[in-house]
């Protein structure tokens, strides 16, 4: 919470030894001062409604919650308790932040990736957005997937980022023996040996917002690990105030904006959709489907693309890993010893290909060229 240097100071500190009275009824001052828009005049405005209602208060002084957009408002002070009104939330629009990133990449599969430029991500995400067939969107869609994840890339994000969270230690190696795999031209084991890592970064992502899920499979239960850590991000926005309008200022409000939140719910989004969805209801182009692999359901889901889509959702769960964990940087993490030494090995993988599959290329797929 940030606020600014005008301040009206107003009401009387109770004198030493004099009987404290009660903090005032900040839902009932709050509910007269939007009724009568008091809150969108300022704060000269705001002090009147107040007086008239008869509330008893210290101080009141403009301020705002800061994270990635300010929520201007006021701080309130009454018998040593602090509220924070408002000044219109609908000053903030719905679909700002990351919102049309996060829609434009869940039409084919992909969460929003992190550590990544928004220039990068703009330029892809306008050639899907602009797309004119199925066909097309997911043709850039996987483009970029490919752009993105190169095995030098993976190399990075393993030893530099995901090395560094506690949630990801015990998958590390067989997060590495997925990409090895899939490095050799063998998509169907890459896929299989990466699914459980997933549901295991969840579980031990709960563990850290104290939500332990323990043998829990079913999606509900799996993603109240997300709503708790959106939770706390609210918490964050509104640390040190014993009040706010918690009806209005929620969590849903949060996802029209904050970039964090956003993040989270393209997970969530995936997850649902996609991931745990039910398998008779998916499109039929929907066949990276947890139960419908496991369960020997779904074909065609072999493929590089969708390997490195789930890559990718490992990647934002390292971002969630950061939250919860509280430290390691959010920037595409850089070229180390070790990450050298583990592209050097997956290049082997590469050239071993035709090994192993004798009509395959030493090389992973091109992009697909379009028009």
């Amino acid at each position: 919470m940030v606020c600014v240097a005008r301040c009206c100071q107003v009401g009387s500190i109770e004198s030493v030894g004099r009987i404290t009275r009660a903090a005032m009824d900040f839902a009932k001052a709050y509910k007269q001062c939007r009724k009568s828009m008091a809150l969108g005049r300022g704060i000269k405005a705001v002090e009147a409604c107040l007086h008239r209602g008869k509330h008893e208060f210290d101080s009141l002084q403009e301020a705002k919650l800061s994270c990635f957009r300010d929520i201007r408002g006021y701080k309130i002070v009454s018998s040593g308790e602090c509220a924070f009104f408002p000044r219109d939330l609908s000053e903030i629009k719905v679909g700002s932040g990351l919102a049309w990133y996060r829609d434009t990449f869940a039409t084919t599969e992909i969460v929003l990736p992190p550590y990544h430029s928004f220039g990068f991500l703009s330029e892809y995400g306008g050639k899907i957005s602009k797309s004119n067939s199925e066909e097309e969107r997911y043709a850039h869609a996987n483009n970029m997937l490919l752009e993105m994840y190169t095995p030098p890339r993976m190399a990075d994000l393993i030893c530099g980022a995901w090395s560094q969270r506690i949630t990801f230690a015990q998958y590390q190696e067989q997060l590495i023996e997925a990409v090895k795999a899939y490095c050799l031209g063998l998509y169907g084991v890459a896929i299989v040996g990466i699914l459980p890592c997933i549901e295991g970064f969840l579980r031990e992502l709960g563990k850290h917002v104290s939500l332990p899920v323990k043998d829990a499979v079913n999606i509900e239960t799996l993603l109240k690990v997300f709503h708790r850590i959106k939770q706390g991000e609210l918490k964050r926005l509104v640390a040190g105030y014993d009040w706010y309008p918690d009806k209005e200022l929620t969590i849903n409000y949060l996802s029209r904006y904050h970039e964090r939140v956003q993040m989270l719910e393209s997970m969530e989004m995936y997850f649902r959709g996609c991931f745990y969805g039910h398998t008779e209801s998916l499109p039929s182009h929907f066949v990276l489907n947890r139960h419908g692999i496991a369960h020997g359901f779904f074909k065609g889901y072999a493929t590089p693309s969708n390997f490195l889509r789930l890559f990718n959702l490992i990647s934002l769960l390292s971002f969630a890993a950061i939250l919860v964990e509280g430290r390691g940087s959010m920037l595409q993490p850089g070229v180390t010893t070790d990450s050298e030494a583990l592209a050097l090995n997956f290049t082997k993988c590469l050239l071993s290909r035709r090994y192993v599959q004798p009509n395959a290329q030493s090389i992973l797929p091109s992009p697909i060229i379009l028009g």
